[in-house]
């Protein structure tokens, strides 16, 4: 095996959590290297991508700490101070508001390239870091104590193998972790679209019967922009993208119930499945697993991408921890670690978002009076205020270092 294709740590899936992780690892002395089946990210101009993430303080701190958000373009990141949940069919609603907080804002949202771009215009920067594109694996095999994986004509080989290559991970095949798919029983519809009135920096949620529907704030055009994620039953979502643009818009207006005015669709529309996976094991034998290879949720709190990026954080604080006391990177001890540190958190995540899921969905008039009720509490109650922003602006949770100021 030529050596110069022998790393420290070998990276599938050159995604946020996977970049992000290269990079704290880089900066930490590690060997690292990313392969990844698409071409080398480039920085989205021009109208907002579809495909926008929503980022808690903790993965601002996480993407400060490692160099990568003053690499960001500000004119295309849009921060929200506030943020108001309620129930379409009902009377219940809760208002969220960063100066209660204590925090500058809530969050902010980014398209999934433009923060992909800026990663691997980083990594380029790291001596010790080489990111591979255009590179599909072909193969993952056990290597004595580690791995040997094949991609076209090469063959790489490395003391740890990642799997930060999404919910059908082969890594997490080839290592035999069964993540069985279960289906939330949803579809999300994404798309631009402009309103009447401006979203004033604030994300907004509507629960409805058929599944809530979010209205997440973008950047430019005065303020008039939103990305949607609208999830409904299949057959809802069906209809809606039957919908020619204008009837469409006349239905999102009414599904909000013209929160912000009129609604128009600007962007061609989108739909795929919502599942839902947990991997049995976050790691194995040289082997460990981040963001979507290890656990997929449902969209409705756009939490998904910051379980993922906490994920690589505390993997990276562990190998360091390893390297610290003068341990192999992958020791089974510091591995099994870095599951127990994660893999609660994000259980506890999941099953939470099934059961907002479920409550809304049931249409019983019991039901709905206790979450109206519920969500009337909550509002009116600054403790219980307090306790569902400090989760969401990613301070609960054994947080790693570099998620702090």
């Amino acid at each position: 095996m030529d050596n110069a294709l022998h790393t420290d740590v070998l990276i599938v899936g050159g995604g946020m959590a996977g970049g992000l992780l290269a990079l704290l690892l880089a900066d930490q002395g590690f060997s690292v290297r990313v392969l990844d089946a698409g071409p080398a990210p480039v920085r989205p101009s021009g109208e907002s991508a579809p495909r926008v993430s929503t980022l808690s303080e903790a993965s601002h701190w996480l993407l400060r700490h490692a160099g990568v958000w003053d690499r960001l373009d500000p004119e295309r990141v849009q921060a929200y101070a506030s943020m108001q949940v309620w129930d379409r069919d009902g009377t219940g609603e809760v208002r969220f508001s960063a100066a209660d907080a204590g925090a500058e804002c809530l969050g902010w949202l980014l398209e999934n390239d433009h923060l992909t771009a800026a990663l691997f215009e980083a990594a380029g920067e790291r001596d010790t870091l080489a990111w591979h594109g255009d590179t599909p694996v072909d193969d993952l095999t056990r290597d004595g104590d580690g791995w040997r994986v094949t991609a076209g004509d090469r063959t790489f080989s490395a003391d740890l193998l990642v799997g930060a290559d999404g919910a059908r991970s082969r890594v997490r095949d080839a290592a035999g972790i069964p993540a069985p798919a279960r289906d939330s029983g949803h579809r999300a519809l994404v798309a631009t679209i402009e309103t009447d009135r401006p979203h004033g920096g604030c994300a907004r949620q509507a629960f409805m019967d058929s599944g809530p529907l979010a209205l997440l704030p973008l950047f430019g055009h005065g303020g008039h922009r939103c990305s949607i994620v609208w999830s409904a039953w299949p057959q809802r979502s069906d209809e809606l993208m039957a919908l020619d643009d204008d009837a469409f818009g006349a239905a999102l207006s009414q599904a909000t119930g013209e929160v912000l005015g009129a609604a128009r669709v600007v962007s061609r529309r989108a739909v795929f499945p919502i599942e839902e996976r947990h991997a049995s094991r976050y790691q194995g034998r040289a082997l460990a697993l981040v963001g979507d290879a290890a656990h997929v949720i449902h969209p409705l709190a756009g939490q998904g991408i910051n379980l993922g990026l906490l994920d690589a954080a505390v993997l990276a604080e562990e190998l360091g921890r390893a390297r610290a006391a003068g341990l192999p990177v992958a020791h089974a001890t510091i591995l099994a670690r870095y599951e127990r540190r994660r893999r609660a958190d994000n259980l506890l995540m999941q099953n939470a978002m099934r059961g907002f899921k479920l409550l809304f969905e049931r249409p019983e008039p019991a039901v709905r009076w206790l979450r109206n009720t519920g969500l009337g509490l909550v509002n009116r109650l600054a403790p219980a205020r307090h306790a569902f922003m400090h989760r969401a602006l990613g301070r609960a949770g054994d947080l790693p270092r570099n998620a702090r100021p």
